[in-house]
């Protein structure tokens, strides 16, 4: 049919040339008859005629010709690409901008059974993928969209004609690749490291005793890693390192690690519960990366205070447990070596800088002080990094300004900054979360770097400090740096300010020896009297005046009783810093209150909404406020929340605590 239409055009090519020659030869003779022209003339403009229709009719017969193939090669391309259509073994669909199906192939009938449930249908009608999901490509973060029994990833063309637009989609079968993930998923290996955390208290009662509990402490543990599959392997005395498969870590998760309260059971002498940490890693490509991962987890989990796992993981740290109060231990061996690093650390520098969190108190204005002395006792003449206009500490700074080596000792941000040198050592007191010192930027600038903190970690270091002395069964950040002291210094070597201020900070944190207090405690306290500290004068730093008083009544009168033993209160309005402490002193005035187990007071200053939490022992208000960026101890515990209002941070609380009691 092709050569037909072939023979037609020529023919009629043809037939237009004799036309057209007929047409100029009666030109011819009508120019000579009927005009004095000259025959030569007019042959010549009948040739010109001839020749210009002629280049007329060609022109348009090649446009036509090009038109012609255009749209023969066009219906060819599109019969072509109908064909590969119709006969690709893959699931395929055109559908319009609004999600309807205008077509599919044989394959999307065969997934989904019958053709009339497909065209004319919306996607979302056949398959887990709505219009909202276009486009996609064929790569691993796609995502899987299901048909039947059967998953598939997607690729999604999009095709505009004038205004509107088509989609066309093409699914590839994942089902298999997709299985096989989720079983290679599962069969990774992690890694985790158990240990009995309270192993130094527990020896203090019968060694018969003691290891008939550990044995059965063993037991637990060995029969947890086995019941999962797995491999446990004793590498010291009450310390394990045991591999299992990922499927059986979400297990474990979804238990939230039970194996804790199961160990905690075994009890020994007067009824000790033993205690286990766990650190748990699944990040790394190879086992040694996953080995130094847990060991990291593991010192997360026993500088929080024991008694709980801690999963690492891409997507951070994960913590479960921590129901018990941190024991404190009875020997101070981990002060002395404290003690030697920083005195080593301190003679190889002419830069200390002491550093405490912002807002500070007489805890960490008073273990500031002690870590000074200790560099001024190392030869150094140390330097303070403080907000000297801060009003709740103006009872400290009144207290030492009769002490002329303290004169130029504190100085503030700016200041410190201009007082780094390349060999300076920051020490960081009373915090460990580098985020709430009082000059964050000032810890990337120095080379060497120590934290002393009683504060359960909540964090991870985002440059690693030489020395870490994290100690959650302290009492203070003060009890710490008066063991140091006591370890390294000779007798009467402390000033009666310094003493002072150093048992105001565990009169502080201790309210008065009457919460979290150990033998460690006294013995901090003993060695401060000794020093020539007056228990009575560092009491009269905590007097108040009648302005405190009244703005403490705004918090008695906004008191909520919540979940029948949590009480709530706060303060939105005109406020300023002097609330911080007047909330603290509000949140332990609520735990007199019958039937309160946990207060929390709540004050908004400018942006920033304080929170300072009590507990009488039954509550860890500490994992309730590390929900809300925060942190602490057991019982005692404090966060900060910005850019929020007090109400919104009073339900976020609530759902903490929800959380909490929920689980526990």
């Amino acid at each position: 049919m092709q050569k037909n239409k072939e023979r037609i055009a020529t023919r009629l090519d043809l037939t237009v040339c004799i036309v057209l020659a007929c047409v100029c030869i009666i030109a011819f003779g009508l120019l000579v008859s009927r005009t004095e022209i000259l025959p030569i003339y007019a042959v010549m403009l009948s040739v010109f005629f001839y020749m210009l229709v002629l280049f007329v009719y060609a022109a348009f017969r090649l446009g036509t010709d090009s038109l012609l193939g255009e749209r023969r090669m066009q219906s060819a391309f599109d019969g072509a690409l109908e064909e590969v259509v119709s006969r690709l073994n893959q699931p395929a669909f055109l559908c319009d901008g609004h999600g309807r199906i205008l077509w599919c192939n044989r394959y999307l009938v065969n997934a989904v059974g019958r053709k009339d449930l497909v065209v004319g249908a919306q996607i979302d009608d056949i398959c887990s993928l709505s219009e909202g999901d276009l486009p996609g490509s064929e790569d691993e973060n796609t995502p899987i969209a299901a048909i039947g029994d059967r998953l598939f990833r997607y690729e999604g063309i999009r095709v505009n004609e004038g205004n509107r637009s088509r989609w066309f989609v093409i699914f590839t079968d994942c089902t298999e690749y997709e299985q096989l993930r989720a079983l290679h998923a599962d069969e990774e290996s992690v890694v985790a490291y158990i240990v009995i955390d309270n192993i130094d208290e527990l020896l203090q009662y019968l060694q018969d005793s003691y290891s008939t509990s550990a044995a059965a402490a063993e037991e637990v543990i060995k029969n947890w890693v086995r019941g999962m599959g797995g491999i446990v392997k004793t590498y010291e005395k009450d310390k394990y390192i045991a591999f299992f498969d990922m499927e059986h870590l979400r297990g474990c998760i979804s238990r939230r690690f039970d194996v804790l309260d199961t160990v905690r059971t075994v009890r020994v002498g007067d009824g000790m519960p033993i205690t286990i940490s766990i650190g748990v890693s699944c990040v790394g490509a190879t086992l040694a990366e996953k080995e130094g991962a847990a060991q990291a987890a593991l010192d997360m989990a026993l500088q929080r205070g024991g008694d709980q796992a801690v999963v690492r993981s891409e997507s951070g740290d994960n913590f479960f447990g921590g129901k018990t109060k941190a024991v404190q231990k009875r020997a101070n061996v981990r002060s002395r070596v404290v003690a030697n690093e920083l005195s080593s650390l301190m003679a190889r520098t002419e830069s200390v800088l002491i550093m405490g969190h912002r807002y500070g108190d007489f805890d960490s204005f008073g273990a500031a002080v002690g870590m000074a002395r200790l560099a001024m006792f190392c030869g150094v003449h140390p330097h303070i990094v403080i907000n000297r206009r801060d009003a709740n500490l103006a009872p400290c700074f009144e207290k030492i300004s009769g002490v002329d080596i303290y004169d130029d000792i504190f100085v503030d941000t700016a200041e410190g900054m201009d007082l780094v040198r390349p060999d300076t050592l920051l020490i960081v007191v009373d915090v460990s979360n580098f985020e709430h010192t009082e000059c964050p930027d000032l810890i990337p600038n120095v080379r060497t770097l120590a934290v002393v903190d009683h504060h359960r970690k909540t964090t991870e270091f985002s440059i690693e400090p030489a020395v870490t002395y994290i100690e959650p069964s302290a009492s203070s950040a003060s009890e710490l740096v008066a063991e140091i002291l006591e370890q390294h210094m000779t007798s009467k070597s402390l000033l009666k300010e310094e003493a002072e201020l150093m048992l105001a900070g565990i009169l502080l944190d201790t309210k008065q020896f009457t919460r979290n207090t150990g033998t460690r405690t006294f013995g901090a306290a003993q060695y401060l009297r000794g020093e020539g500290a007056v228990p009575g004068e560092s009491s009269d730093l905590f007097r108040t005046d009648v302005h405190d008083l009244t703005k403490e009544a705004l918090f008695h009168a906004n008191v909520i009783i919540y979940r029948e033993q949590v009480a709530i209160t706060y303060v939105d309005g005109e406020t300023d810093n002097s609330y911080r402490v007047i909330a603290a002193k509000a949140a332990d005035k609520l735990l007199t209150v019958r039937g309160v187990s946990a207060s929390f007071a709540l004050v908004a200053i400018g942006k920033r909404v304080h929170i300072s939490a009590r507990s009488d022992g039954s509550i860890n208000v500490q994992l309730i406020l590390e929900r809300l960026h925060g942190g602490g101890h057991f019982d005692v515990a404090g966060a900060q929340v910005e850019g929020e209002s007090i109400q919104s941070v009073i339900s976020t609380l609530r759902s903490s605590i929800d959380q909490y009691l929920d689980n526990r």
